[in-house]
């Protein structure tokens, strides 16, 4: 399993450039998985639900099934990091593409949009092999992909990281 981080500020094209990436991926019979990480503290479950009813009373872990999906509700704990996660849940896949994660310590892929007012993060960040981005980026080291080179970026993903 390749974990890879792809990171950047809110509203950059992280989300979008995952969902092109997956699509590719799969067209060429990889297996993918996702993990969306977030710094933020915020309700997954719906409030008044039965699954939430379940939770707020103390059980744990609480899962929901249906026909088609399952979900596990963990509370966070040392057992539950992402590391962890994708111990347990992703031996299956080839790739795993990570939402966020700024601190995690796999390599990291930055989206980076000169509109958004903010500078790059890969100068304060560990672990940026590239960056994606449809704007000069200035002076950098760092191999520059535009957001429409999705295939130049999955040839970059699956060559071995040194």
């Amino acid at each position: 399993m390749l974990p890879i981080h792809i990171v950047g500020h809110a509203g950059c094209g992280k989300t979008t450039l995952i969902i092109e990436l997956v699509k590719t991926l799969v067209s060429k019979n990889i297996k993918v998985g996702t993990m969306k990480h977030s710094a933020h503290a915020h309700e997954l479950d719906k409030p008044g639900k039965d699954s939430f009813a379940h939770r707020s009373a103390g059980a744990a872990p609480v899962t929901m099934v249906t026909q088609q999906m399952s979900a596990i509700y963990l509370p966070r704990t040392p057992h539950t990091t992402p590391e962890k996660l994708l111990e347990i849940y992703y031996s299956d896949v080839d790739i795993v593409l990570i939402e966020g994660w700024i601190s995690g310590p796999f390599p990291k892929i930055e989206v980076w949009r000169k509109c958004k007012g903010l500078s790059p993060l890969f100068p304060s960040i560990k672990n940026v092999q590239a960056i994606v981005s449809d704007d000069e980026m200035g002076k950098t080291d760092l191999p520059v992909f535009l957001r429409s080179e999705v295939e130049s970026i999955i040839n970059f993903i699956l060559v071995p990281y040194p």
